[in-house]
């Protein structure tokens, strides 16, 4: 789910239940708008049938909007298990997906260790994340797969533009290094300093990156590390409060599909914190000075 500026809730419905066993569409995917004054429902976009590929499984949704009163908002949704990004605007109900290598997983990344399990998953783009408006009005939207330890980013005037759908295979782009065995990240979040959040599955952890800087390994740094309580960190957003918080879920969906859950332990969590105080003193801290390889950050380039 995602928030826009002027009060409504962008849910994403993939219409599937039994995901991870035997898959069913039980309605179209879908994605539905609630009014957060009134908690009602406002709208529901149907995800049209060309856009829904055999076992599609769209899994992640984020609004990007720079007008006050959000009419000119769009919509990028994720497919895993498809490997496409979807875009919709609202101003005409459009649909348009982008197809592209860098939204496959890596084989080297699709295989998982955890507390004792080891399980395979061929997981396309999952997080996505947004930066924060530029000088020249332009936001990039940095992306990963689930099963890769690989960040990469595109400027979202190509993904808003609909005639660019066949023509921007060279405006996907590699960001900086590795994040390293064990890297396999799921959703991620920008905060209003620029410092990404992004759940590191295998590691019960919450890593970050302050945006300003080279996206190397030895400035990525970990927020937060528990075995008990961050056993799979599945979701994470950011709020839009004047003092932002980082807001976690934790399921172990790897405990849940090696047998039944134990329903006598906290199998899922909410988790939060604040957004300065989590990254103070670590290489995320945008008051902590980079050890730099290079002039400027790939994605400004």
């Amino acid at each position: 789910m995602s928030i826009d500026p002027c009060g409504r809730l962008w849910v994403l419905d993939s219409g599937q239940i039994d995901s991870q066993d035997d898959p069913k569409q039980i309605c179209p995917p879908s994605i539905i708008v609630f009014d957060l004054k009134t908690d009602l429902p406002i709208a529901r976009y149907i995800i049209p049938n060309e856009y829904v590929l055999q076992d599609s499984l769209y899994s992640n949704i984020i609004v990007d909007t720079r007008m006050e009163d959000c009419s000119d908002l769009y919509v990028y949704i994720a497919d895993t298990w498809r490997f496409g990004l979807l875009v919709f605007r609202e101003s005409d109900e459009s649909f348009w997906r982008f197809s592209h290598h860098l939204f496959f997983p890596d084989p080297l990344a699709s295989n998982y260790t955890l507390h004792g399990l080891n399980f395979q998953w061929s997981d396309g783009i999952f997080g996505l994340a947004l930066s924060s408006l530029d000088e020249n009005k332009e936001r990039i939207l940095f992306f990963h797969s689930m099963s890769s330890y690989r960040e990469f980013f595109v400027k979202t005037s190509i993904l808003r533009d609909s005639s660019r759908v066949n023509n921007s295979a060279t405006e996907f782009h590699l960001l900086g290094e590795s994040r390293g065995l064990y890297g396999q990240s799921s959703a991620s979040a920008i905060d209003s300093r620029g410092v990404m959040f992004y759940g590191l599955v295998t590691r019960d952890s919450i890593g970050c990156w302050d945006t300003s800087k080279p996206y190397l390994k030895r400035n990525t740094g970990v927020v937060a590390m528990n075995k008990e309580t961050l056993i799979f960190p599945n979701d994470v957003k950011v709020d839009q409060e004047v003092r932002q918080s980082v807001w976690v879920i934790s399921n172990r969906l790897p405990m849940f599909q090696a047998g039944p859950l134990n329903p006598d332990d906290y199998n899922y969590r909410i988790m939060y914190a604040d957004t300065s105080e989590a990254v103070r003193g670590t290489v995320c801290d945008p008051n902590f000075l980079p050890v730099h390889s290079q002039s400027t950050t790939d994605w400004k380039k």
